[in-house]
């Protein structure tokens, strides 16, 4: 670990004649402006599931463990907080490229040329960089072309309100990642007619794409899903979306570059192919850069563009990481990604093995994410502190995350985790299991 981190108003003149106003009123109006954030604090924090996190904040400050502050990491995931040095279980770079010194070494040289933004709206101009980026991720993908949005989130908050319009149906798999919801609320108030299953699968889909009249139907599902690690039957759901001549959108970001054919993603996985689905993926997490992306093809694209108002309203992924991008784009396409996937996908398997073998009950494994089932949401805060005190920090994820009881330690593996951090892990979940009579 690195020793250190490197870490009068003036009040407005009015010339105009006026009358004094009286000291209460002007009293009365100053204490109305001091009090509208109190009074509009107490009322967000009247709001049922943020009553609920306050709880567990005021009366267990010590084992929320959210929003940590981290003052310095290595190329091993080691991380310290405060004066406490952990391995982080909790990074979502699966692949250890942010360490990566070709990735590195775009982003520096390309700042240089470009700058560290373009500063406009990409409806107003892009970078010769993103066109490069969208053509480099859509050969790695082997589709006709990409559309890059500067976040997942933003490409689900534009994309489905664009492609699910007024008269439309939209159906969304209830497991999905927040930002699909959040998308279907804007599209549901445009006017689309907006149906949630649970569980999504081809029967539950069927019973509700045959009811339907709407000429254009969307289904809006998780590649992976994101506190699980589950991929969902995507072959099944796909079918019968096509035969109901519907589209499947798939947010495929804990996928990306990790799972399927050369990293493409577990649509591709399950599809065989990407050219007749619209498949969002991520450019942080396994990609360790910026960004995300759409599958489409050259006419869609242009269409999209103009549908989709993150895109018009948003700003653009900056050049050093489009430069990036395309850093990650050749090691995909390289024996080396061979290596990095193969490392991965040991560790995944180590781990899971472990954990199984302590009779504990675990969610995922297709994915790098493994989610070790606790239950009860206060013994899962303790689980996690229980394992933080120990040098090993991984997400506790609790309601609304995750059903009520069914809190979960998630444990997201990266390529660049040794060994020894690996079995040390183990070793404190074994003792973990006995500390909270866990799997009895």
């Amino acid at each position: 670990m690195h020793s250190e981190m490197n870490v009068v108003s003036q009040q407005p003149v009015d010339s105009a004649p006026h009358k004094p106003r009286s000291k209460q009123r002007t009293n009365a109006a100053e204490s109305g402006e001091r009090n509208a954030v109190q009074r509009l604090t107490a009322h967000l924090s009247r709001d049922r599931i943020v009553r609920l996190a306050l709880l567990f904040l005021d009366n267990m400050p010590d084992v929320h463990l959210k929003d940590l502050r981290v003052d310095d990491m290595d190329e091993q995931r080691r991380m310290r907080v405060g004066e406490r040095v952990l391995t982080n279980f909790g990074s979502d770079s699966f692949l250890g490229l942010d360490r990566h010194p070709a990735v590195q070494r775009a982003l520096v040289e390309t700042t240089a040329r470009w700058g560290t933004h373009n500063g406009a709206s990409r409806a107003f101009c892009s970078v010769s960089l993103c066109e490069e980026a969208e053509y480099r991720l859509a050969r790695w993908l082997g589709v006709e072309d990409t559309l890059i949005f500067p976040t997942v989130t933003l490409a689900n908050i534009g994309l489905i309100p664009g492609i699910a319009a007024k008269g439309d149906l939209l159906v969304v798999d209830r497991q999905s990642h927040d930002t699909i919801h959040q998308a279907a609320k804007i599209a549901a108030a445009d006017g689309a007619i907006l149906e949630e299953i649970h569980p999504l699968c081809a029967e539950s889909l069927e019973r509700v794409l045959e009811k339907s009249s709407a000429k254009n139907r969307v289904v809006a599902v998780d590649g992976v899903y994101s506190m699980t690690g589950k991929i969902p039957p995507l072959k099944q759901i796909d079918e019968v979306t096509r035969r109901y001549g519907g589209i499947l959108y798939v947010d495929d970001a804990h996928g990306t570059a990790v799972v399927g054919p050369r990293g493409r993603g577990a649509a591709c996985l399950s599809l065989g192919g990407l050219d007749q689905v619209l498949m969002v993926g991520s450019l942080s997490k396994a990609f360790s850069c910026m960004g995300a992306f759409v599958t489409c093809n050259s006419k869609l694209k242009r269409v999209l563009k103009l549908r989709s108002s993150t895109f018009i309203f948003g700003g653009p992924v900056p050049p050093p990481y489009l430069a990036a991008v395309c850093a990650v784009c050749d090691i995909l396409e390289s024996a080396e990604y061979d290596r990095l996937l193969e490392r991965l996908k040991t560790l995944m398997q180590r781990l899971i093995d472990g954990v199984r073998a302590l009779g504990l009950q675990i969610l995922g494994g297709e994915a790098p994410i493994v989610s070790v089932v606790i239950g009860d949401i206060e013994q899962t805060l303790q689980a996690g502190k229980w394992l933080f005190d120990r040098g090993y920090y991984v997400q506790s994820a609790t309601y609304p995350a995750v059903p009520l009881n069914g809190g979960l330690l998630r444990i997201l593996v990266n390529a660049n985790h040794s060994d020894q951090a690996l079995e040390g892990l183990l070793v404190a979940l074994a003792e973990m299991k006995d500390h909270f009579r866990l799997g009895r």
